[in-house]
Protein backbone atom coordinates (compact mmCIF):
# COMPACT_ATOMS: atom_id res chain seq x y z
CA UNK A 1 0.00 0.00 0.00
CA UNK A 2 1.14 3.50 -0.90
CA UNK A 3 0.16 6.77 0.87
CA UNK A 4 0.89 10.26 0.06
CA UNK A 5 0.69 12.81 3.18
CA UNK A 6 1.19 16.36 2.10
CA UNK A 7 2.76 18.38 5.29
CA UNK A 8 3.49 15.80 7.22
CA UNK A 9 3.80 16.39 10.74
CA UNK A 10 6.49 16.97 12.71
CA UNK A 11 5.14 14.98 15.53
CA UNK A 12 4.87 11.40 13.06
CA UNK A 13 8.67 11.73 12.80
CA UNK A 14 9.89 12.61 16.11
CA UNK A 15 7.47 9.21 17.34
CA UNK A 16 8.73 7.33 14.52
CA UNK A 17 12.10 7.98 15.15
CA UNK A 18 11.33 7.00 19.07
CA UNK A 19 10.17 4.23 18.25
CA UNK A 20 12.99 3.59 15.94
CA UNK A 21 10.82 2.98 13.17
CA UNK A 22 12.95 5.89 10.41
CA UNK A 23 15.94 3.48 9.98
CA UNK A 24 14.87 2.39 6.86
CA UNK A 25 13.60 5.68 5.47
CA UNK A 26 14.56 7.46 2.89
CA UNK A 27 14.23 10.87 1.17
CA UNK A 28 13.40 10.71 -3.41
CA UNK A 29 14.07 13.89 -4.12
CA UNK A 30 12.66 15.59 -1.20
CA UNK A 31 9.72 12.91 -0.60
CA UNK A 32 9.74 11.18 2.41
CA UNK A 33 9.57 6.78 1.55
CA UNK A 34 8.64 5.45 4.56
CA UNK A 35 10.12 1.67 4.38
CA UNK A 36 7.97 -1.21 6.36
CA UNK A 37 10.21 -3.47 8.07
CA UNK A 38 11.33 -6.64 6.23
CA UNK A 39 9.97 -9.97 6.40
CA UNK A 40 12.08 -12.54 7.93
CA UNK A 41 13.10 -14.23 4.53
CA UNK A 42 14.32 -10.92 3.15
CA UNK A 43 16.09 -10.49 6.27
CA UNK A 44 17.80 -14.12 6.18
CA UNK A 45 18.86 -13.45 2.51
CA UNK A 46 20.71 -9.97 4.14
CA UNK A 47 22.10 -11.32 7.10
CA UNK A 48 23.42 -14.64 5.13
CA UNK A 49 25.01 -12.53 2.86
CA UNK A 50 26.55 -10.38 5.08
CA UNK A 51 28.03 -12.29 7.28
CA UNK A 52 29.81 -14.22 4.59
CA UNK A 53 31.25 -11.49 3.26
CA UNK A 54 32.12 -10.27 5.96
CA UNK A 55 34.50 -12.94 6.72
CA UNK A 56 35.51 -12.86 3.25
CA UNK A 57 36.38 -9.36 3.17
CA UNK A 58 38.45 -9.06 6.03
CA UNK A 59 40.61 -12.88 5.34
CA UNK A 60 41.46 -11.37 1.78
CA UNK A 61 41.70 -7.07 2.63
CA UNK A 62 38.76 -6.65 -0.10
CA UNK A 63 37.43 -3.41 1.44
CA UNK A 64 34.83 -2.37 4.09
CA UNK A 65 31.16 -3.83 4.02
CA UNK A 66 29.06 -0.91 5.43
CA UNK A 67 24.84 -1.80 6.07
CA UNK A 68 22.27 0.75 8.28
CA UNK A 69 24.23 3.75 6.10
CA UNK A 70 22.58 5.76 3.45
CA UNK A 71 23.90 6.31 -0.17
CA UNK A 72 23.67 10.26 -0.62
CA UNK A 73 23.57 12.26 -3.93
CA UNK A 74 26.10 15.29 -2.55
CA UNK A 75 24.47 18.19 -4.95
CA UNK A 76 21.27 17.43 -3.42
CA UNK A 77 22.38 16.47 0.40
CA UNK A 78 19.61 15.32 2.85
CA UNK A 79 16.94 15.82 0.42
CA UNK A 80 18.28 12.88 -1.51
CA UNK A 81 19.11 9.43 -0.39
CA UNK A 82 18.10 5.89 -0.14
CA UNK A 83 19.33 3.39 1.92
CA UNK A 84 20.65 -0.46 0.02
CA UNK A 85 21.09 -3.57 2.47
CA UNK A 86 24.27 -2.89 2.60
CA UNK A 87 27.38 -1.63 0.18
CA UNK A 88 30.77 -2.20 -0.49
CA UNK A 89 33.78 0.57 -0.34
CA UNK A 90 36.86 -0.98 -2.05
CA UNK A 91 40.38 -0.87 -0.07
CA UNK A 92 41.37 3.23 -0.32
CA UNK A 93 38.14 4.31 -0.69
CA UNK A 94 37.82 4.54 3.48
CA UNK A 95 37.92 7.94 3.64
CA UNK A 96 34.71 8.58 2.73
CA UNK A 97 33.11 6.82 5.75
CA UNK A 98 32.92 10.18 8.12
CA UNK A 99 32.42 9.04 12.13
CA UNK A 100 29.77 11.85 11.91
CA UNK A 101 27.74 11.35 8.40
CA UNK A 102 25.08 8.89 8.40
CA UNK A 103 26.06 8.62 4.53
CA UNK A 104 28.51 8.02 2.14
CA UNK A 105 28.28 11.01 -0.54
CA UNK A 106 30.16 9.20 -3.44
CA UNK A 107 29.17 6.10 -5.27
CA UNK A 108 29.86 2.95 -3.56
CA UNK A 109 31.90 0.33 -5.42
CA UNK A 110 28.67 -2.54 -4.49
CA UNK A 111 25.21 -1.90 -3.57
CA UNK A 112 22.62 -5.03 -2.38
CA UNK A 113 19.54 -4.77 -2.62
CA UNK A 114 17.21 -7.33 -1.98
CA UNK A 115 13.88 -7.17 -3.97
CA UNK A 116 10.99 -8.26 -2.30
CA UNK A 117 7.02 -8.01 -3.88
CA UNK A 118 5.44 -4.43 -4.11
CA UNK A 119 8.86 -2.83 -3.09
CA UNK A 120 10.75 -0.19 -4.95
CA UNK A 121 13.88 -1.85 -5.80
CA UNK A 122 13.82 -1.28 -9.44
CA UNK A 123 12.81 2.61 -9.02
CA UNK A 124 16.14 3.08 -6.93
CA UNK A 125 18.36 1.85 -10.21
CA UNK A 126 18.08 5.50 -11.50
CA UNK A 127 19.42 7.34 -8.57
CA UNK A 128 22.06 4.45 -7.92
CA UNK A 129 23.48 5.48 -11.27
CA UNK A 130 23.43 8.79 -10.74
CA UNK A 131 25.50 8.68 -7.62
CA UNK A 132 28.31 6.62 -9.57
CA UNK A 133 27.28 3.01 -7.87
CA UNK A 134 29.81 0.72 -9.91
CA UNK A 135 27.75 -2.40 -8.83
CA UNK A 136 24.27 -2.99 -8.20
CA UNK A 137 23.47 -6.90 -7.15
CA UNK A 138 19.60 -7.57 -7.06
CA UNK A 139 18.55 -10.85 -5.37
CA UNK A 140 14.68 -11.59 -5.38
CA UNK A 141 13.76 -12.48 -2.24
CA UNK A 142 11.18 -15.41 -3.74
CA UNK A 143 12.87 -16.98 -6.74
CA UNK A 144 16.17 -15.58 -5.28
CA UNK A 145 17.49 -14.73 -8.86
CA UNK A 146 20.66 -12.70 -9.14
CA UNK A 147 20.90 -9.65 -11.43
CA UNK A 148 23.93 -6.97 -11.94
CA UNK A 149 24.12 -4.00 -13.12
CA UNK A 150 27.89 -2.99 -13.69
CA UNK A 151 28.90 0.34 -14.86
CA UNK A 152 30.38 0.90 -18.49
CA UNK A 153 30.20 3.89 -20.93
CA UNK A 154 29.44 5.90 -17.75
CA UNK A 155 26.02 4.06 -16.89
CA UNK A 156 24.90 0.99 -14.71
CA UNK A 157 23.62 -1.41 -17.64
CA UNK A 158 23.01 -5.37 -16.91
CA UNK A 159 25.29 -8.01 -17.18
CA UNK A 160 24.79 -10.86 -18.83
CA UNK A 161 24.90 -14.40 -16.93
CA UNK A 162 27.44 -17.02 -18.03
CA UNK A 163 26.55 -20.35 -19.86
CA UNK A 164 26.09 -22.06 -16.66
CA UNK A 165 23.82 -19.10 -15.31
CA UNK A 166 26.40 -17.62 -13.12
CA UNK A 167 27.22 -13.80 -12.58
CA UNK A 168 30.00 -12.57 -11.67
CA UNK A 169 30.75 -9.27 -9.60
CA UNK A 170 33.87 -7.98 -9.85
CA UNK A 171 33.39 -5.74 -6.52
CA UNK A 172 32.77 -8.72 -4.53
CA UNK A 173 35.32 -10.62 -6.06
CA UNK A 174 32.55 -13.56 -6.36
CA UNK A 175 30.18 -15.25 -8.46
CA UNK A 176 26.43 -16.20 -8.14
CA UNK A 177 23.77 -17.70 -9.70
CA UNK A 178 20.50 -19.79 -8.71
CA UNK A 179 20.10 -23.39 -8.19
CA UNK A 180 17.93 -26.51 -6.83
CA UNK A 181 19.03 -27.73 -3.21
CA UNK A 182 16.73 -29.97 -1.53
CA UNK A 183 14.15 -29.08 -3.24
CA UNK A 184 14.29 -25.68 -3.29
CA UNK A 185 15.79 -22.00 -4.97
CA UNK A 186 19.07 -22.17 -3.18
CA UNK A 187 21.69 -18.73 -4.00
CA UNK A 188 25.63 -20.41 -4.68
CA UNK A 189 28.14 -17.83 -4.15
CA UNK A 190 31.27 -19.07 -4.86
CA UNK A 191 34.12 -16.96 -3.22
CA UNK A 192 36.85 -16.95 -6.17
CA UNK A 193 39.85 -16.06 -4.35
CA UNK A 194 39.28 -19.27 -1.52
CA UNK A 195 37.43 -21.09 -4.62
CA UNK A 196 34.63 -22.36 -2.01
CA UNK A 197 30.69 -22.75 -2.72
CA UNK A 198 28.47 -21.24 -0.46
CA UNK A 199 24.76 -21.80 -0.46
CA UNK A 200 22.02 -18.90 1.08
Amino acid sequence: MKAVIVDVPDSLFAERHRLGLDRRDEVWEGVVHMVPPPTWEHQRIVDSLQFLFRGYFLRNSLGTICSALGVRAPSKSSLSYRIPEWFVLAPGRQSLLKPESSYVDEGPDVVLEVRSPGDETDEKTPFYDEVGVRELLIVDRDTLAVELLRRASGRLMAVCPAPDGQVRCEGLRAGFRTVQKDGRHALSVFLELERTEHFV
